[in-house]
């Protein structure tokens, strides 16, 4: 009898089954409506026409040639360029070489005729 008579204090706290089993519930309806709503506004595709011109329209809201020119030009920027950097200079110095000693040359030549 003791046994069974146990406090406020004593009993288990938790959720009742009723709550745990109506929040999955509507949270069922809510995603059942969600996919019925997305799956309505999608217009039904034909053919390959249709498929084109449905990733032609997607493309255009996307802007995805800005988006891609974006990406292009920070990923130059920050990562090729600092590696090409020393290349290019390099280059402009051996051009700058091979100038002037095509210059002394030219130079030579002309003062021995």
């Amino acid at each position: 009898m003791v046994q069974e008579e146990m406090t406020a204090e004593e009993q288990p706290i938790g959720l009742p089954a009723g709550a745990i089993l109506a929040t999955a519930i509507a949270a069922g309806v809510v995603a059942f409506m969600i996919r019925r709503a997305r799956r309505a506004s999608e217009a039904p595709v034909q053919g390959p026409g249709d498929v084109a011109e449905a990733i032609r329209a997607r493309a255009r809201e996307a802007d995805l040639p800005g988006r891609t020119a974006t990406a292009t030009r920070e990923f130059m920027v920050e990562r090729v360029l600092p590696e090409i950097k020393p290349l290019l200079l390099d280059l402009v110095q051996d051009a700058r070489g091979y100038t002037d000693q095509g210059f002394k040359r030219l130079e030579k030549s002309i003062k021995d005729l």
